[in-house]
């Protein structure tokens, strides 16, 4: 069983934001989800687009629901993450707006970043985020899966071409490319005068998609996870943010 957090899913009954892209991350207003919460996926009706697939600034954004979630850095899954990792880091959090069409799933996410890192260079790293779903029940771990029978779906968005990586991984170090590569993204980066600067990513991908580890959108209850590396603090490979356990996305449409 799991909690369920009831929102308005019809853009036709929205009638003010919950939050706006120019207002401050540290809105107390937006719902902090914990492990294993359920959410139900907001529903674009059908005659409604955003003016550009994965458009990251589309006023329709602003008229649905937005949650957050608390990012501490990953458990460690090798010797050189652990000399890295520093578990007494404050805890950032991560903003994520999820809909769905009648044909296409989307998740928008945003976070505090002071400096946009688009590459990678020596002792340099660029900024990323990634989205996870468990291709099974939510008893997969969320740390990358545990084995080819309990695998992950994982959608890897890199900045300075907006290229997002249809990804797959049955355990740490086990990390995939799939050939079906259906996902799309795009990015923005806002300088906000007076408040944080933040990057703002939006992810999608077509509900109906083939492929034995492309996660299935068409169940009801659908395991997410979520991930950000932050460039300017040398994360890479393993040393990142991540989400604690799953968040169960209801997917059921109305």
């Amino acid at each position: 069983m799991y909690k369920t957090i009831t929102c308005l899913t019809a853009l036709a009954l929205l009638s003010t934001p919950l939050i706006a892209v120019s207002e401050t991350l540290a809105d107390a207003n937006v719902k902090l989800l914990e492990a294993y919460d359920g959410v139900k996926v907001s529903t674009i009706p059908d005659g409604i687009y955003l003016r550009r697939v994965n458009d990251p600034d589309d006023i329709i954004w602003e008229r649905l629901p937005e949650y957050r979630v608390s990012m501490s850095p990953a458990p460690a899954v090798h010797e050189s993450v652990e000399l890295r990792v520093n578990y007494e880091a404050e805890p950032s959090f991560l903003y994520m707006t999820l809909a769905r069409t009648s044909e296409r799933f989307y998740v928008r996410l945003r976070w505090v970043d002071d400096t946009p890192n688009a590459a990678t260079a020596f002792d340099k790293f660029r900024d990323g985020a990634a989205v996870q779903f468990a291709l099974g029940s939510d008893d997969t771990s969320y740390v990358m899966g545990d084995g080819p029978d309990s695998a992950v779906n994982i959608w890897y968005w890199l900045p300075g071409g907006n290229t997002v990586q249809n990804l797959a991984a049955g355990g740490p170090g086990s990390t995939t490319v799939l050939d079906e590569q259906p996902v799309s993204g795009d990015s923005q980066y806002i300088n906000n005068e007076g408040d944080p600067n933040e990057w703002t990513v939006v992810m999608s991908r077509p509900i109906q998609s083939e492929g034995a580890h492309n996660a299935s959108l068409t169940r009801d209850t659908v395991p997410i996870a979520f991930a950000v590396w932050q460039g300017a603090d040398k994360e890479r490979d393993g040393l990142k943010r991540v989400s604690d356990g799953w968040i169960l996305l209801d997917m059921t449409s109305e």
